[in-house]
């Protein structure tokens, strides 16, 4: 059974070098791009494929897809999802998460700015603390070579 290395949320999902930095930084071979929207759209399919390098394995699946997947595949991924709720999906799933990295979530109706760069709302910051307390380390940052901003360090100055 192949294991999630890193989930990194990013309202983008792949986009510029997203793939090619985090998963040279992982030692990673494949990616998955959990989303409903993205798994129907073969145009958006097309699109992010032109950011994967040729050495990546990249697959799009639905979040609730992700278990299945992992069950019968045997190498570790880097797994990318535009929300904390389709993180929330996937990890119902059985499956373990042990690092969250927030790098982009837009700004939308509702959310408030957590950074310059994350946008979240109450059931966004509910699911980071579930994690946070189940063990994982969630934490901000855009890529492996930006400063690292720990989530909870962020909960206490709000």
């Amino acid at each position: 059974m192949g294991k999630v290395k890193l989930c990194r949320i990013d309202s983008r999902l792949s986009h510029g070098k997203v793939v090619e930095i985090w998963s040279k930084e992982l030692k990673t071979e494949t990616v998955i791009i959990a989303n409903d929207e993205v798994s129907r759209d073969d145009f958006r399919k097309k699109v992010m494929d032109l950011t994967i390098p040729d050495d990546i394995s990249a697959y799009y699946l639905k979040p609730s897809e992700v278990g299945v997947f992992l069950k019968d595949y045997e190498k570790d991924v880097f797994l990318i999802v535009a929300s904390a709720q389709d993180l929330e999906t996937i990890s119902k799933q059985d499956i373990e998460i042990p690092e969250v990295n927030i790098g982009i979530i837009h700004m939308s109706i509702g959310k408030k700015s957590l950074t310059e760069e994350v946008a979240v709302d109450e059931d966004d910051l509910r699911i980071f603390r579930e994690f946070l307390e189940n063990g994982s380390d969630v934490y901000v940052r855009l890529s492996p070579y930006s400063q690292r901003m720990e989530l909870k360090n962020l909960f206490d100055k709000n």
